[in-house]
């Protein structure tokens, strides 16, 4: 009886610990969108949309996916055993806002803030989410009303997200596709997962922020290796 317990009980442990493929769509306003990528980076596994926005991909309770393209804002989350009950999953995502270049009547561009002595010379100029970060935990009562409600949790969160997607546009800078794909050896097809995998790496993150690249260069050569095994052992 223990016998047929444990031969009962065995495939159902290994197959919860398998990846299997899950049917996905992505989607904007019920729009279907073609060449989405939609990254496995727990798997690191990477594959695009169709022409329907569909997709299929290997993975299990647990893996962070992140659905990226140029035209929508990045969604990141991780599965859970809810994600494959009713498949295909919908993931729904925002239309990307571009905002138009400022129209400047005055040709001197030299008659800006600093020159009018409005803000000092060296002072930090900061993005939209810094801001709003600043707003929500300074002052005596937003504090505390921000804390409760949870907004500035969410607010740091879309730093976060700023943040690690002004350092994807950094590498891009530092190195091209090419580069990465015959000098790192990863596959044309794992760029884009590659790439980030490597924002969470805190060395490279610290060197991208001290402006160091070439530590960077350095560090995405010994990322690339490790990247590359994770492939392998997949």
């Amino acid at each position: 009886m223990l016998l047929l317990v444990i031969f009962v009980v065995c495939p159902v442990v290994l197959n919860a610990q398998e990846r299997v493929p899950l049917n996905g769509r992505v989607q904007v306003s019920d729009a279907g969108l073609n060449g989405v990528f939609v990254i496995n980076t727990t798997a690191a596994i990477e594959i695009k949309t169709d022409a329907n926005g569909n997709f299929t991909i290997d993975a299990q309770s647990g893996d962070e996916l992140v659905i990226y393209s140029p035209n929508i804002t990045t969604r990141k989350f991780k599965l859970n055993e809810q994600s494959f009950d009713n498949q295909p999953l919908v993931i729904t995502v925002n239309a990307q806002a571009y905002e138009l270049d400022e129209v400047v009547m005055d040709r001197d561009r030299s008659i800006d803030e600093v020159s009018l002595g409005l803000v000092p010379k060296d002072q930090k100029q900061y993005t939209v989410a810094e801001r709003r970060v600043f707003a929500a935990t300074s002052g005596l009562l937003d504090p505390l009303i921000n804390a409760i409600t949870g907004r500035t949790k969410m607010l740091k969160k879309e730093l976060e997200t700023e943040r690690k997607q002004q350092m994807l546009d950094n590498l891009r800078g530092i190195c091209t596709e090419e580069e990465i794909i015959k000098e790192m050896k990863i596959p044309i097809a794992y760029v884009e997962g590659f790439l980030y995998y490597t924002v969470e790496d805190p060395e490279l993150s610290q060197a991208m922020k001290e402006g160091n690249n070439a530590a960077a260069r350095f560090l995405l050569n010994g990322i690339a290796a490790k990247y590359l095994k994770l492939l392998k052992d997949e």
